[in-house]
């Protein structure tokens, strides 16, 4: 217990309270969809969202700065994976079936972050890691699985799979940038492009299914794009560069849980004894599933004006700006 104790960090915590603003916002905009279309409610959820990371950044960063060499590639294909591929999946699946199954798919992302990081990039888990991923695993299935209605078609779970393998490949992006930027204001210029990418698309579905708009419309809004846009990703980034990808997306497991809860909350949808105690074995799959890090001299500064404060070995990975690996690569020391 006094080892789990000294591995959660400041880095754990942020990665967790950002995990549970999402899975709330999961039935927030379940409920927003009543009144508008999925796309469109994405677009301005995001540039409300990013409209706000950009005013933060500036305020307390400064001048965004400007990009070196090819990094205008990696924010693209971030904005494109993390919002447009991601949020399109999100809320179309969302469209088309309950948040159980959307729960469901969504928290297969720390099996394919790991499978990615040991076999791609030959990192070695020791084996509780992966008894807990399998746990894990387990649990999600009984949480989802034990109340879920039957998918009405396979169209569903394709738009759903996008989700996961858009946020695996967002989390495995991200460490590359996040070593030469402010976490602030890298997110805002993801945002703000990914709203962007999604603008045209929003627009279109607008033109073919008109908004209804009314005042607890604009409070589901307000939540998903001020919470689960702006402080989300005031928590996540400096998380993420503190744990690493596969760390970080080990919290993954416990969203369909917490979803649930919401619901219950929410809109008083009963949880059943098999989902509490899928519940439980997800608990103990993230306390074995976790790599754990390990201390480094090498983790990046980390401004005065960031949501965490330096602390010493709270990393999961370390920086490099060697030329093998193209001046940002990013070494990962899992155990």
């Amino acid at each position: 217990m006094a080892e789990f104790r000294r591995e959660v960090g400041l880095g754990d915590l942020l990665v967790l309270g950002a995990t549970a603003i999402w899975s709330v916002n999961v039935v927030v905009v379940k409920l927003a969809l009543h009144d508008t279309g999925p796309l469109t409610y994405s677009a301005l959820r995001y540039l409300v969202g990013g409209s706000v990371l950009l005013g933060l950044a500036l305020w307390l960063d400064g001048p965004l700065p400007r990009l070196r060499g090819n990094d205008w590639w990696l924010v693209a294909a971030l904005a494109l994976s993390g919002v447009l591929v991601n949020q399109s999946s999100f809320t179309g699946s969302l469209a088309l079936t309950n948040a159980d199954n959307v729960a469901m798919i969504s928290g297969t992302t720390p099996l394919l972050v790991a499978l990615w990081v040991a076999l791609r990039q030959r990192q070695r888990f020791r084996a509780r890691v992966w008894v807990g991923l399998a746990v894990g695993l387990l649990g999600l299935f009984l949480v989802v699985g034990a109340g879920s209605a039957a998918w009405s078609s396979w169209l569903d779970v394709v738009v759903a799979l996008g989700n996961p393998v858009s946020w695996a490949v967002y989390l495995l992006l991200l460490p590359r940038l996040l070593g030469r930027y402010r976490p602030l204001a890298l997110a805002a210029m993801i945002n703000l492009l990914g709203a962007a990418m999604l603008l045209p698309f929003g627009v279109a579905e607008a033109v073919a299914q008109r908004p209804e708009p009314t005042v607890g419309w604009l409070g589901l809004l307000a939540y998903s794009s001020l919470g689960a846009v702006g402080i989300t990703t005031w928590m996540y980034l400096p998380g993420v560069r503190r744990l690493g990808p596969a760390r970080t997306a080990v919290y993954s497991y416990l969203q369909p849980f917490l979803t649930l809860l919401a619901a219950l909350l929410i809109v008083g949808e009963p949880i059943l004894p098999l989902q509490l105690l899928g519940g439980v074995i997800m608990l103990v799959g993230v306390v074995l599933g976790r790599p754990s890090p390990r201390p480094s001299a090498g983790v990046p500064a980390v401004s005065e004006h960031e949501p965490v404060a330096a602390a010493e070995g709270a990393t999961g990975y370390v920086v490099s700006s060697s030329p093998s690996d193209g001046g940002g690569g990013v070494n990962r020391t899992f155990g």
